[in-house]
């Protein structure tokens, strides 16, 4: 499961670095556009830092560090917070948008499972 987070933290890093450098490029290609607003850089900042702590919460399962179950609690609250905020602030203005808020909360039910696994594990014995 360490191995499934750690990947998903890559992915997400590097899909916010390619949006990063996209909306850069727009902006240096069409100075006309609309800059981003401060909620969508919000909503980036938050997303990137949330996908730090699934990359760390996954490298610390990998390894077996007891320091895993303060990460993914870390991670899970900033997951909740994002998508409290995000409801309120940042709602989806589109079909596409909307279908991606629902894949995001089913990713936080599948990482509260996790989260839940990964705070049995010293019960169990099974942190160094």
């Amino acid at each position: 499961m360490g191995v499934f987070y750690v990947l998903a933290g890559v992915l997400a890093l590097r899909q916010v670095l390619i949006n990063w450098r996209l909306e850069r490029m727009i902006a240096a290609v069409l100075p006309s556009s609309p800059p981003s607003s401060i909620t969508e850089r919000a909503a980036d900042v938050m997303l990137a830092m949330g996908s730090v702590l699934v990359l760390a919460s996954g490298a610390a399962l990998m390894m077996l560090q007891p320091w895993a179950v303060l990460v993914f609690l870390a991670c899970w609250g900033a997951q909740a917070a994002y998508l409290l905020w995000a409801q309120r602030w940042y709602r989806p203005r589109d079909p596409i948008s909307a279908r991606g808020r629902r894949q995001t909360l089913n990713a936080f039910a599948v990482y509260s499972l996790a989260t839940l696994l990964v705070l049995s594990m010293p019960l169990a014995g099974l942190l160094r």
